[in-house]
C-alpha cells in the first residue's frame, strides 16, 4: 500500500480532534503525521460537516495548513482560499424557512462559504448546542439575499412535527442534536465533495485514502480505495472500512499513516 497514496481525506471531530472527558483537544501527533505526508507530496484535504467559520474557530487552521477543505458535509470545497465547488441553498426557500422559524420565536444559523450568522437573537436551544461544541456564537444579521450553503435550526424535539408541516416541502430536515436540526433543499454528502476533488485533480480513487468515525463518512469511504475507521467510530462505518485503527485518543491517524502510508 505504501507509496500509492496521492491524497488523504480526513475528518476532524473524533478523528484528529478528541472530545473525550468533556474537553476538546487536538491529536497533535496525528496532525504532525499529516504534515509529514504533505512533505512527501501527498495532498491532505479536511473533510468535515463543519462550515468554514466553525472549522477556523477550532484553531485547527492555525496549526495546520491543509491543501484543501471539503466543508458542510460536502456542500462546499475550498482550495487555496477559493471556492471550487458548492451547493447553494435556494434563496427563496431559505427566506420562506426563516419566516417560519421567526413566527415560532426560534432562530437558525446560516452558513455562507466563509461566514455564518443567526437570523434572530439566541435562545436557550442555541446555548445548549454551542456549549456542546465549545464554539463562539455568531452575530445576528439580516437574512435577506444571502449566499447560504447550509442552515441549522435551534429547536427541541417538540418542534419536529411543526417543522415537518410548515417548512417548504422541498426542504429536508436532519436532527443531529437534541436542540439542533440541519435543513437543506438538496442532500450534502461528503462523498460528492471527495468525488469532485478527485476529478478536479485527476487522481484515481485507487490512490486515495480517507479517515473518519461517523455515519457522514460512509459516502466519503465509498469514493476512495483505502478507508480507515477510528476505533472510537460508529459500528456502521466500521463495517464499511478496509481497516479499523486505534481510537483518536490513542493517535490512530498517526499510527495508520506511519504503518500503511509513509
Amino acid at each position: 500500500m505504501k507509496n500509492k497514496i496521492k491524497i488523504i481525506f480526513v475528518d476532524i471531530d473524533w478523528t484528529i480532534y478528541d472530545h473525550s472527558n468533556g474537553d476538546h483537544v487536538f491529536d497533535f501527533e496525528s496532525i504532525e503525521a499529516l504534515k509529514r505526508c504533505q512533505q512527501k507530496g501527498i495532498l491532505v484535504f479536511l473533510c468535515t460537516a463543519r462550515p468554514y467559520h466553525s472549522t477556523k474557530q477550532t484553531g485547527l487552521l492555525d496549526i495546520f495548513n491543509p491543501d484543501g477543505m471539503i466543508l458542510c458535509n460536502g456542500g462546499i470545497v475550498i482550495k487555496n482560499n477559493e471556492i471550487i465547488y458548492e451547493k447553494v441553498l435556494n434563496p427563496e426557500l431559505f427566506e420562506k424557512m426563516c419566516e417560519v422559524i421567526l413566527s415560532h420565536h426560534l432562530t437558525l444559523e446560516a452558513s455562507e462559504p466563509f461566514h455564518r450568522f443567526l437570523i434572530a437573537p439566541k435562545t436557550d436551544a442555541v446555548d445548549y448546542v454551542f456549549e456542546s461544541f465549545f464554539e463562539e456564537m455568531p452575530e445576528v444579521e439580516d437574512y435577506h439575499n444571502r449566499h447560504v450553503i447550509t442552515s441549522m435550526i435551534f429547536a427541541s424535539k417538540e418542534y419536529d412535527e411543526i417543522l415537518k408541516n410548515e417548512l417548504p416541502k422541498e426542504l429536508s430536515t436532519y436532527r443531529f442534536h437534541d436542540y439542533g436540526v440541519d435543513v437543506l433543499d438538496n442532500p450534502h454528502e461528503k462523498g460528492d465533495g471527495v468525488k469532485f476533488v478527485l476529478n478536479y485533480l485527476d487522481i484515481n480513487k485507487d490512490n486515495a485514502a480517507a479517515f473518519g468515525d461517523d455515519l457522514g463518512d460512509i459516502s466519503m469511504f465509498e469514493e476512495v480505495k483505502y478507508t480507515y475507521c477510528m476505533g472510537n467510530g460508529k459500528e456502521e462505518l466500521k463495517k464499511k472500512a478496509k481497516m479499523i485503527i486505534e481510537p483518536v485518543m490513542d493517535h490512530g491517524v498517526k499510527k495508520a499513516i506511519e504503518k500503511y502510508i509513509l
